[in-house]
This record gives structure tokens, C-alpha cells and sequence, in this order.
């Protein structure tokens, strides 16, 4: 027996190929598997090198693993490695061996790449070749293209990129439509959809979701001649997600040893032995100090081990050792979490940087094991550093509604973080982690739009020209485009140019404006506040206590009513949206504009000799309130005491001041009413409007849309083809002034938000839309173009579809564009009072010469005082409104309504 075994007569040769040997046998038998693959390849491994049955048993067992070529077990991606560096020569009777070593070889790269043990775009050049050697549809080569979108997947997680990750997906439903009815069509789409699901679920950290997914993956992969197998998760793992998804199991019936051995099984690794330590940390509130040692000892082994879960491991010890030292009420084992923690963050940033998806967690694991170190200051900026991963986000992804779910977080971290620094009187600090989580979503848009220039200064001329020649997007590229540019500038804080208070205070004194205001609501038991960014002095702080959007029911009720108008709703429709209009401009004084008003800017208003001039940041849900239109218990708005403008960002502010100012001249271009060939209604007045803006104010710019009775102007009917034209126009008889009299659309649906000009469509088949994006991309596309003006009586034109915080509407698009100057509007405007409102603005910004925010100011003054003289030039159907401002601004039907809805932005 010993001689028919390769010669070799050693008795633990013997036992080896017969337990290896009974292990293919039995699974060729179709029985699960007797043992683990692992345990099989390294009593494989212990027979010499040359020995006859070691590459025969090797192959074998491979070829049972891809099922003749097919896709391999999930649990036995580690060991194709090994069994396949043990197959020399193949046997001959194994016919299929060669489809078996090339799917073992294309998922041996996917989980070498996953594993950090070769470079991914090494693994990705070969699995190119392997896919060439096997075209057509076999179950060979549709096991390497799932191989090859998986490394496509491990790049995507490794730059933090899930847009890309869903796109690829999206590949199972695109080969399902391909097949048509096909059999095949059907379990393809359900195993898309699963994937969608379990993409999902890692993204929401919902481990039962994705145990529960795993489950349907493995029950639905027969019908796609799949091995179920393939989708069993290695034990360790498969421990980690139970624990996750339900309450943290403490066992204290079980020694530690007991928990240890119950976890950390022979086979499951890194993951085992993370399992057993998070089941003695108690899931972190563990205060058993043999348990924590023994924990610590764990997650010290782990840390040592190779492959992805090492960060973790590495990140899991210096958790347990912060737990530790609180159990004790000391420092003991921080300054080993600090070094371990600040390795750490050194080996992220060679593995994607600020795009990796644990460095903010690391970033804040450090910044607490700093403060409780009583570095207060050193804490704070590695909290800030953390918040860069999502300003990296916003630049990675391409869908909107992947980068708005990936941000959600990034202001209300800010927020949390501005709070923190603020007890330390870090008021700088304040401001960078308040700046850092707006607008990010339209930093984005601005930065990918000249990709191509960008990429060839820094000398990647190959993939500027893949990028410029794709057209349409390609999963990957714009990660990949990011990911060169972000290194070329040291790092994501080169891209964001964050301001200092320096450059705040020199855009405040350029557009004349006196402080900067963060408002900040209250978070539960923490009190709102206003962080002040004055033009000379000291910035300051002011506690906000009542500053909730959730304590009053009267500002719920508002932001319900906002949604419910448009310009052309008639007055009975309005009153609701007037009551709590009303009701909110009290809370709003009373909470903010009062204390703001009374307490900071009364101190230096005989210096000032003026109404002090304020630039807003509302964060959150503030960003939908009216502060201009808070009134005080005698009556007064505060409109009257002050002037307000409005600010996406310090970041955005700054680069909107820094631009020259731009000359406003009678030239331009007036669009009014333009027939929408849709379901929005006719606005008279808006017709009227913009018909006598552009005879008493504007008379050289070209007029578009309808005249007031009805008919279409002879310089065309107002498309969106007429304003794209007029803002790309280089020429200087273009003009500089843009007054759009209007519908606008909002909406901010997750997966279809969209802001947008409702204008006349050029043809059969067109819209007549021009929204946000295409507004910067057109403004962008021609740097020369300068447009110092930009008027939008249209509805909805200043609120965000994003969410509140990332502030991108319609208004800032223009904005982020270069337009120095942009009239926007909080909600839908009615029609009458926004004509009146309108004539006023031009009047005192043409008549009497006064800058933009002041000439609107002037305007809604002018809308709350009836005894005001209405100007001589008013035509007289206008003056018929004017003659019934009692009306206009005290009926049921306007009020605040009519004057406060509009919001000015820039210069």
C-alpha cells in the first residue's frame, strides 16, 4: 500500500493522503464538507513537495471547489492560494482542469487584493488576460467577469466610492435583460436585487439585513447552477454579524476561556478572535477587568494577523484599552491607544486617505484618547481632520442621491464638534468644523467640472483623456480622476481651501457686510448658539437655550405649510401658510434675532452710524426660517433694524467675494412668463412684472416669454435654449443682468431631486427645464462670461434639495457659478406682491443707486410701510397694487408673505 502511494512508504504520509483522500471523496459524493477547506489544504501542506497524491489531491479538491470552472465557495477563497501553489502537475483524468485553475487563480487575485497582499490594479491587469483566454458564455467566463467586478468592487470600497459599487451591481439586472425570458433572467435579478440589499445594509450598518441576505443569496444560487456554498460566510465572520445585529451577548455563565474557545474556533481567524473579544467587552460597557486584559490580548493577536481586518483589529485594541482606563478611572493603557491609534491613521493614508470608510471612527477614537489625555487642542483637530472623509465623499460619488445619503452626518458631526470647542473658547475651531459639513455637494459639482485641465497639470494626460472621452459616466473613472488629484494636492484639506478668520473678515469688508453668523439649533440637552465672525474685533459666542426646531409645534407646522404653495396659488389658499408665517416670525426673535440684535450688535451701533449688515448661516433645519421677518413684541421686523443676507458656506462666501465686482448696466436679458407647455398656470402679473422692469429699468437687454396681454415678444418665447445662449454669451452687448419672472421647481425626493427654471421648450419633446447642475456647468464652461446680477421671482428658487445643510438650490448653482449677486426665494412667492416687490428692487437699485442687498431691503421696507410714497415712475396698474398695501402687506392672503420670501446671496 505504501508503494502505490507515489513510493513513499512513511507512515503520516499514509495517514494524510487517506484523510484528504476520503475528504475529495466525500464531497465528489455530493456530502457536505467533512472538514474545513483550510484544515484540508494545511494537512495537504504538511506532505513534501514533489509527493505524487499532494498536487493531485490539491487539484481535485479545486476542481470540486469551482464545480469544473465555475464560481469557487465563498469560505474557501483563502485557501485556492495555497492548494493551487501545491499543484505542480495535474492529473490527467481531470479534464476540467484547466477552466478549475483559471476560476481558482481569477478568485484567488480578487482575495488576494481584498486582503492587501498584492496591489488591486496588479489583480485587475491579470484578470483582463484571464478573461481574454475564455470569451463566449461559459460557466468559466462568467465566473472571471464576476471576478473581475469584484476587484472592480474592492477599488470602489477602498476609495470609499459607492456609487460605483451600485453601478456595478446593476450589472446582474443589465445581463438579465439581455437574456430576455430566458430562465436564467429571472434568479439574475433577484440576486441584483439581493446585492442592492446587502449593499444597502453594509451602508446602514444593519448586520441582521445583511445576515438575512446572505441567507436568500445562498437559498436563490441553484438556480443559477451556483454552489450554495459559495455564499457561506467564513464562522468567524459569520459570528461577527450575529453579534452586530442584536444585543451584544456577555455569557457570564462561560469562564473566559470558555467564551474564547466558543468564538475564536480553529478556522476563523482575525474575525474569531474580534468575536470573542467583543463578547468580553460586554459590546464596549463591559467593566470585568480579567475579561478586558483578555480582550485586549485578543484584538493584540488580531492585530498581528494579515489582511483587511487588522485595521479593525488594530482600531479594536485601542478601544479596549480606552475602555480600560475608564473602568479604572485613570490614564493606564492610553499612551499605548494614542501611538496605536496614530500608526493607524499613518497606514490610512496610504490606503485611500480621508476616502477610506474607518477614518473619521479612527480620527474620533483618537481625538477622545487625546482629550482624556488633557490634549484638549490636539483633539480638536484630529476630530476636524476626521470630518474630511466627507467633503472626500461628496467628491467621489457621482449619483446625488448616494453622496446625500453618504453626507447626512457631515453637518450634524460639525455641529457636534463646534459645540465642543466652543466650551474650550476655540471659536476658530468653531468655525472650521461648522464650514466643514455645508455645501459639500456643490463644492463637488464645481471641482469635477474642469477635471480634465486639472488632471494634465499634474501630468495624467492618459486619464484626462480617458475622462474627457467617456462622455457618459464609467463606474470607476470618477474615483479614480478624484483619488490623483486629491494626492497632487497633499491631500483632501488642499482641495477644500478652508478659510481663516482672516479671510472671512476681508470678504466681510470687501461686500461691506459687518459679521458673519453661524446659527446653530439646539441638540438635545445642548443649547443653540450664534457664532460670530465679525469684520474687526474678537469673534464671539452667544448662547441660543430656546433655539429648537423641535420644542415649537408652530415651526413644524411651518415647514409642513411651505410645501404647499406655488406663485400662482390664489389669496384664500394662503392664509394657512400666512397663520404660521405670523407665528413664526415671534419664535424667531425670541429665540435668535433678538438676543442677536440686543445683545452683540447694539454694543458698536453709534460707531457704525448704520443698520448693522449681517451675513446668515443657518444650520439645519434654521435654513428654512425667514430671520429677516422676525418681529419683536412692539411690531418691529427685524428688516427694520438690520439687513440680512445669506451664505452657502465661509468657504463659499470668500470665493464669491474675492471675485471683481461686476458692473450692472441696463443691459441684460428679462424673461417673463415664458408659456411652460406643462401643468403650471399662467402668472399675469409676473408678465406684467417683468414687462415693466424691463421698460423703465432695463431697456437694452433683450426681452423673452409673454407680453402682459398675452402675446409672445418678437425676441422669442423664453426656452431654456435662450437662457442657456445668454449666459454662456461672451459678448459684451449680452449685459450683465439676468431677471427671471418665472415658475421654479423644487423637489427633494432621495432619488429624484431636482431644482429647476420652468421655462418655454424649444421644440417637440423638450422640457423647458434648466436646473441647478446645468446652471454651473454652463457658467463654469465659460470663465470670461460675467454676470453681476441674477433675479429669481420664481418659486422655491433659494431652497436646498439636498437637505438644508448641503444648500444647493437654484440660487447658489448661479452662485457657485461666478454670478456676483442672486435674488432668490425662501418659498412660493404670490404673484401680485412679487411684482410690486420686484418694480421696487429695480427702482431703488437703478434709481437710486444703491447696492443689491440694500436696494432689496429698501424694497421690502417700502412693502411694510403703506405711508411710504410709492416712486413717480410706477406704471399705474402697479400703483393700483401699491394703492392697496394695506392690503398687500396686512391681508390674508400675503403679509410676511408677500416681502420676506425673498433672500439675497453675494456682493
Amino acid at each position: 500500500m505504501g508503494e502505490g502511494v507515489g513510493g513513499s512508504g512513511v507512515p503520516g504520509e499514509l495517514d494524510v493522503v487517506a484523510r484528504c483522500r476520503a475528504v475529495v471523496d466525500a464531497m465528489a459524493a455530493g456530502a457536505p464538507e467533512p472538514m474545513s477547506v483550510a484544515a484540508f489544504a494545511a494537512d495537504l501542506a504538511t506532505l513534501p513537495a514533489g509527493h505524487p497524491e499532494r498536487g493531485a489531491l490539491a487539484a481535485t479538491m479545486i476542481v470540486l471547489l469551482t464545480n469544473g470552472g465555475g464560481h469557487p465557495r465563498l469560505s474557501a477563497l483563502g485557501e485556492l492560494g495555497p492548494l493551487l501553489d501545491m499543484v505542480e502537475t495535474p492529473p490527467a483524468h481531470l479534464l476540467a482542469w484547466p477552466e478549475a485553475r483559471d476560476s481558482a487563480r481569477a478568485f484567488q487575485l480578487v482575495h488576494e487584493a481584498q486582503e492587501q497582499v498584492i496591489p488591486v490594479a496588479a489583480a485587475t491587469a491579470e484578470l483582463d488576460e484571464l478573461a481574454a483566454r475564455h470569451p463566449g458564455v461559459t460557466p468559466t467566463s462568467a465566473a472571471i467577469r464576476s471576478a473581475q467586478m469584484s476587484a472592480r468592487l474592492v477599488t470602489a470600497s477602498k476609495r470609499g466610492d459607492e456609487s460605483t459599487q451600485r453601478e456595478l451591481v446593476t450589472t446582474f439586472e443589465r445581463l438579465a435583460d439581455h437574456l430576455g425570458d430566458g430562465p436564467r433572467s429571472g434568479p439574475l435579478r433577484d440576486m441584483g436585487k439581493a446585492m442592492q440589499e446587502l449593499l444597502e445594509a453594509q451602508r446602514t450598518q444593519d448586520w441582521g439585513a445583511m445576515v438575512a441576505v446572505m441567507d436568500r443569496m445562498r437559498d436563490g444560487a441553484t438556480a443559477m447552477g451556483i454552489d450554495p456554498a459559495t455564499f457561506t460566510l467564513p464562522p468567524g465572520a459569520k459570528a461577527m454579524l450575529d453579534m452586530s445585529s442584536g444585543e451584544p451577548p456577555t455569557h457570564p455563565e462561560l469562564t473566559t476561556d470558555e467564551v474564547v474557545a466558543k468564538y475564536a474556533v480553529p478556522g476563523s481567524g482575525t474575525a474569531g478572535k474580534l468575536a470573542a473579544s467583543y463578547v468580553l467587552m460586554g459590546g464596549g460597557g463591559g467593566t470585568d477587568l480579567d475579561r478586558i486584559d483578555r480582550a485586549i490580548e485578543l484584538t493584540r493577536q488580531a492585530a498581528s494577523e494579515p489582511g483587511p481586518m487588522r485595521l479593525v483589529a488594530r482600531s479594536g485594541t485601542a478601544l479596549n484599552l480606552f475602555r480600560k482606563a475608564e473602568v479604572l478611572g485613570t490614564a493606564e493603557g492610553l499612551d499605548e491607544a494614542r501611538t496605536v491609534l496614530e500608526d493607524l491613521v499613518d497606514d490610512l493614508r496610504g490606503l485611500g486617505g480621508s476616502a477610506h470608510p474607518m477614518w473619521t471612527d479612527v480620527h474620533h477614537q483618537l481625538s477622545l484618547v487625546k482629550r482624556r489625555l488633557g490634549d484638549e487642542d490636539g483633539s480638536g483637530a484630529v476630530e476636524l481632520r476626521g470630518l474630511f472623509r466627507f467633503a472626500h465623499r461628496a467628491l467621489l460619488e457621482s449619483d446625488p442621491a448616494v453622496a446625500r445619503d453618504g453626507l447626512r452626518e457631515a453637518a450634524h458631526m460639525g455641529m457636534e464638534l463646534a459645540r465642543a470647542r466652543v466650551r474650550f473658547a476655540d471659536y476658530a475651531g468653531a468655525m472650521d468644523a461648522l464650514d466643514i459639513g455645508r455645501g459639500l455637494m456643490l463644492f463637488a459639482e464645481v471641482e469635477v467640472l474642469d477635471l480634465g485641465p486639472k488632471l494634465r497639470a499634474v501630468g495624467r494626460a492618459d486619464l484626462a483623456d480617458r475622462w474627457e472621452a467617456a462622455g457618459a459616466p464609467v463606474p470607476g473613472l470618477r474615483a479614480e480622476a478624484i483619488e490623483v488629484l486629491v494626492n497632487a494636492a497633499g491631500g483632501i484639506d488642499g482641495l477644500l481651501k478652508r478659510p481663516s478668520q482672516a479671510d472671512v473678515r476681508a470678504a466681510l469688508t470687501t461686500v461691506d457686510a459687518d459679521a458673519l453668523v453661524y446659527l446653530v439649533p439646539a441638540q438635545e440637552q445642548q443649547p443653540g448658539m450664534a457664532l460670530v465672525v465679525p469684520r474687526e474685533g474678537p469673534m464671539a459666542h452667544l448662547p441660543l437655550t430656546f433655539l429648537s426646531l423641535h420644542a415649537e409645534a408652530g415651526v413644524e407646522r411651518y415647514l409642513t405649510a411651505l410645501s404647499r404653495l406655488s406663485r400662482e396659488l390664489k389669496p384664500a389658499a394662503g392664509e394657512p401658510f400666512k397663520d404660521q408665517l405670523d407665528e413664526l416670525c415671534e419664535w424667531a426673535w425670541r429665540v435668535a434675532i433678538g438676543p442677536l440684535l440686543e445683545r452683540y450688535f447694539a454694543r458698536d451701533s453709534a460707531r457704525r452710524g448704520r443698520v448693522p449688515r449681517i451675513v446668515l448661516i443657518p444650520m439645519a433645519g434654521l435654513a428654512a426660517i425667514p430671520w429677516h421677518a422676525a418681529r419683536n413684541s412692539e411690531g418691529t421686523y427685524a428688516v427694520e433694524l438690520a439687513a440680512f443676507s445669506h451664505a452657502v458656506s465661509a468657504r463659499e462666501f470668500c470665493a464669491n467675494a474675492a471675485r471683481p465686482p461686476v458692473r450692472l448696466t441696463s443691459t441684460g436679458l428679462v424673461v417673463g412668463d415664458p408659456h411652460t407647455a406643462g401643468p403650471a398656470k399662467d402668472l399675469p402679473a409676473a408678465r406684467l412684472e417683468a414687462y415693466e422692469v424691463h421698460r423703465a429699468f432695463l431697456r437694452a437687454a433683450k426681452y423673452v416669454g409673454r407680453r402682459p396681454n398675452g402675446t409672445v415678444s418678437r425676441s422669442g418665447p423664453g426656452t431654456a435654449e435662450q437662457v442657456r445662449s445668454w449666459l454662456t454669451a461672451e459678448a459684451a452687448h449680452a449685459g450683465t443682468v439676468l431677471h427671471l419672472a418665472c415658475h421654479g421647481q423644487f423637489s427633494s425626493d432621495e432619488r429624484a431631486a431636482k431644482a429647476c427654471l420652468l421655462l418655454a421648450p424649444g421644440g417637440p419633446g423638450e422640457s423647458g427645464e434648466l436646473g441647478a447642475d446645468e446652471i454651473v456647468s454652463l457658467l463654469h464652461s465659460t470663465p470670461d462670461r460675467q454676470v453681476g446680477l441674477v433675479v429669481m421671482a420664481a418659486c422655491h428658487t433659494g431652497r436646498s434639495i439636498h437637505g438644508y445643510d448641503e444648500a444647493y438650490s437654484l440660487g447658489t448653482a448661479f452662485l457657485a457659478g461666478g454670478v456676483r449677486t442672486v435674488l432668490s426665494t425662501q418659498w412660493a412667492v404670490p404673484d401680485e406682491a412679487t411684482s410690486m416687490l420686484m418694480y421696487l428692487f429695480h427702482h431703488y437699485l437703478r434709481t437710486e443707486r444703491v447696492p443689491p442687498w440694500q436696494a432689496l431691503r429698501s424694497a421690502q421696507l417700502h412693502m411694510l410701510r403703506p405711508e411710504t410714497p410709492v416712486p413717480d415712475t410706477m406704471p399705474a396698474h402697479l400703483r393700483e397694487l401699491a394703492d392697496g398695501r394695506e392690503l398687500v402687506s396686512g391681508g390674508e392672503h400675503t403679509g410676511v408673505v408677500g416681502w420676506a420670501g425673498f433672500v439675497h446671496g453675494g456682493h
